[in-house]
């Protein structure tokens, strides 16, 4: 009797057990399967997707799942899974992107002023202190080599012009005595002493004509203006303050009647074609930048516009303070729209544009341990996955290591997502 009801306790027992199993796919001598850490045995999906278990997949929320734990050395947020229910991307805002490759020039950044060219660009003002009689150059003006700026009265110049026709009075006197004594030593009438001594009086006449030339040249006078003072014809005290090529007048301070000096400009003349931009470069691009590079200027003032053209030198100190280097690009002033000491962003060419993998910038996370990306792997499915990165271009990095081309990233809310994956819960709505 016991025997009998202890054999229909065993086999309700079996039936029970295929009812079970043949609902979960498998016999009841076969093992559990090989679905890892992300798996739900009794509902048959992944952990991850189970609405049953995880009801906030049902109500449009996230779920998270490691799938085990990280070995030593490991990023441990790369072992995570992240499921976004319906609708919960759009509300967290999170977007994709498709990992693309595309030729890309290497370049280094830095902050950059305008500046003139130096080679191109002058103060002027007199030689000599006088006083401003007239100005005849006004801000903005275009001039060419020699324009009259303005005219400074100045009682050296004076002085100089009257010593240099007192120099020519006095070789023509002693040009005069050495004909004499010459023509009396050729009829044996003077001694050779004689002659002599008149003709070095002479030479020391010529040299002292000479100098007081030189002086004039020096105070800006052109040679013809010396010859007008030499025949006597100009003995003003009138000093031309004139450009030194041809320009854009800059800068102006001359005042009629306010006294000028040599240490005091009166103007600033500048050729502004070309200008020169000074780039503010890190230490370490110093490797990488040289003469000759394409270098490009932008300023927040033109959008759209850039204004291009070469580094031309170095600088050769480091600042002590920024610890940054100057590079010297010339670039072309198109329209004429550069002035001195803008200040913008520029960009230098240190390596042709070749194929490269790109991720962009927002798409890349710092937990802390390693570099991040949330590659989507199905549908609102995001696994984290540690990237290496190379050099950075506009609005991304280059990807060394991590990731292949084609494979979707999210950008916008991934910083969402990296919460998500450290704090366990992003919100549902």
């Amino acid at each position: 009797m016991k025997s009998g009801i202890l054999t229909g306790v065993v086999f309700l027992a079996l039936i029970a057990a295929f009812a079970w199993t043949a609902g979960h796919g498998r016999l009841p001598w076969e093992g559990p399967p090989a679905h890892g850490t992300d798996w739900c045995d009794p509902h048959q999906v992944e952990l991850s997707k189970c609405e049953k278990c995880n009801p906030k997949l049902a109500r449009g929320g996230t779920v998270v799942t490691r799938m085990r734990e990280p070995k030593a050395g490991e990023c441990p947020n790369t072992l995570v899974k992240i499921e976004l229910g319906p609708g919960a991307a759009k509300r967290a805002g999170v977007l994709t992107a498709a990992i693309e490759s595309r030729p890309i020039a290497e370049v280094a950044r830095g902050n950059a002023e305008a500046e003139y060219v130096p080679s191109s660009w002058a103060r002027v003002g007199p030689r000599l202190g006088g006083v401003v009689r007239s100005v005849a150059a006004a801000l903005g003006q275009q001039v060419e080599a020699g324009t009259p700026l303005a005219i400074v009265e100045s009682a050296e110049l004076s002085q100089a012009k009257a010593a240099h026709l007192q120099a020519v009075a006095a070789r023509e006197l002693r040009q005069e005595l050495y004909t004499k004594t010459k023509e009396l030593f050729e009829k044996r009438l003077v001694a050779g002493k004689d002659e002599l001594e008149a003709r070095t009086v002479l030479e020391e006449a010529r040299l002292s004509v000479q100098a007081a030339a030189l002086r004039l040249r020096g105070l800006g006078l052109s040679e013809e203006q010396v010859a007008e003072v030499e025949k006597g014809k100009d003995v003003s005290a009138s000093l031309v303050v004139a450009a030194p090529f041809a320009g854009t007048v800059v800068a102006a301070s001359a005042v009629v009647g306010e006294a000028a000096s040599p240490e005091k400009p009166l103007f600033e003349i500048a050729s502004t074609e070309k200008m020169w931009v000074a780039i503010d470069l890190p230490e370490s691009d110093l490797t990488r930048v040289a003469p000759g590079q394409r270098a490009v200027f932008l300023l927040e003032s033109f959008p759209g516009k850039k204004f291009a053209g070469k580094v031309v030198a170095l600088g050769g100190a480091v600042d002590d303070e920024t610890r940054t280097v100057k590079a010297y690009a010339e670039v072309k002033n198109v329209e004429g729209l550069l002035r001195a000491h803008m200040f913008g962003r520029a960009e230098i060419t240190v390596k042709a544009a070749e194929a490269k993998l790109l991720v962009p910038r927002e798409a890349v996370q710092n937990d802390g341990d390693c570099l991040l990306v949330f590659v989507e792997t199905t549908a609102n499915v995001f696994q984290a996955r540690k990237i290496e990165t190379g050099a950075a271009f506009d609005g991304g990095f280059e990807v060394r290591g991590g990731l292949v081309a084609g494979e979707k990233v999210a950008t916008t809310g991934s910083f969402l997502l990296k919460t998500e994956a450290m704090k366990g819960q992003m919100g549902a709505g």
